[in-house]
């Protein structure tokens, strides 16, 4: 077995308005395993993929002929990688010092198929390491040093190469939001681990691309596209990995926290998100003969029972624990994702 010194990785770098963030985050993948420099640019106008060639003529620029978000983009890169371990980043990551190295490690021996490194979020200030979810699919942050991961965050995550393949990669339908939580799951259901190796954190700013949904101070905002590619690739999610008596009990619960959640953004004004939040429930109405093939798929190959993946999950629902700390978070309105997926 090949040891995390001469293990390769490929790097993969997706790319949206990046500018000078994009630059820094190469700047910080001169490590010693990284063999393969990726950006696939998601139609970036602000002159940072061209800026990123320039400076960094080894790295392969490749352009999607449309943005497919993070998901799909970081599919669209994986089938460029040579390496045998694949390192998705988001460009406002700086990584540290031999982080590639640390974290090509976590796969020596054992069933770890995705590692991640702890996460310093500039925005809140805080440490996540890694992250859960509760049982109803909303994230939730690991912030102890006892609390277990259920899945790493898409920005700084790292993973056996054939085991993405083997999994079918991102659920590129997803564009961007959850599709990290997904593929960790899907992950861990076919017997593989998923791994915070106790290392130096990675500075991640947080937002960059996409602005909210971080906690910052005593706030909480969000955004439209936020609060809508959520509520809809979650369900779609809980469809797709719990086992058939969770997934009849807890899908159509989500759904109706969804309705209720469309209807408080109906009662505080922000009636362009409540709109796009059940166009989310539509969009999984009509993605529904799709969502149940992945889902054979995935409960076909399914190695363990929903035991294990519960046993990570956050005692409690998360919404309620952030509704009651910060009351109904603000919401800043934009345009509804309507084509986000297809």
């Amino acid at each position: 077995m090949s040891t995390s010194r001469s293990r390769g990785v490929s790097a993969i770098v997706v790319n949206y308005e990046g500018g000078s963030r994009l630059l820094d985050c190469l700047a910080s993948l001169d490590q010693e395993n990284v063999v393969q420099a990726i950006v696939v640019d998601n139609g970036s106008q602000d002159g940072s993929a061209a800026a990123a060639t320039a400076a960094y003529p080894h790295i392969e620029l490749v352009a999607p002929a449309r943005n497919l978000g993070f998901a799909g983009g970081a599919n669209y890169g994986a089938q460029l990688a040579r390496a045998e371990l694949l390192l998705f980043l988001n460009p406002d990551i700086r990584l540290g010092p031999g982080t590639v190295r640390e974290l090509a490690g976590a796969f020596d021996g054992g069933r770890v198929a995705v590692a991640g490194p702890p996460l310093h979020v500039a925005v809140s200030g805080s440490v996540e390491r890694g992250a859960t979810i509760d049982v109803i699919g909303s994230p939730v942050p690991v912030v102890h040093e006892a609390g277990q991961a259920l899945y790493v965050p898409g920005c700084t995550l790292m993973t056996r190469a054939d085991v993405f393949r083997e999994l079918g990669g991102f659920d590129a339908r997803f564009f961007l939001f959850v599709e990290d939580v997904d593929y960790c799951w899907r992950v861990l259901l076919r017997g593989y681990q998923v791994a915070v190796p106790a290392i130096e954190p990675v500075w991640h700013e947080g937002g960059a691309a996409a602005p909210g949904g971080y906690i910052s101070g005593e706030r909480l905002e969000s955004t439209t596209l936020r609060v809508a590619l959520r509520e809809r690739n979650t369900l779609a999610m809980l469809l797709k990995c719990y086992s058939a008596p969770l997934a009849a009990v807890i899908a159509p619960l989500y759904a109706l926290q969804s309705l209720a959640t469309a209807a408080a953004l109906v009662a505080t004004g922000r009636r362009a998100t409540a709109r796009a939040v059940v166009t989310g429930l539509g969009w999984n109405v009509r993605e529904l003969r799709t969502t149940l093939r992945l889902r054979q798929r995935v409960q076909q190959s399914r190695q363990v029972g929903d035991g294990p993946i519960v046993r990570r999950m956050y005692r409690g629902l998360w919404k309620l624990h952030l509704l009651r700390r910060f009351g109904i978070p603000t919401v800043v309105e934009g345009p509804a994702p309507v084509d986000a997926g297809r």
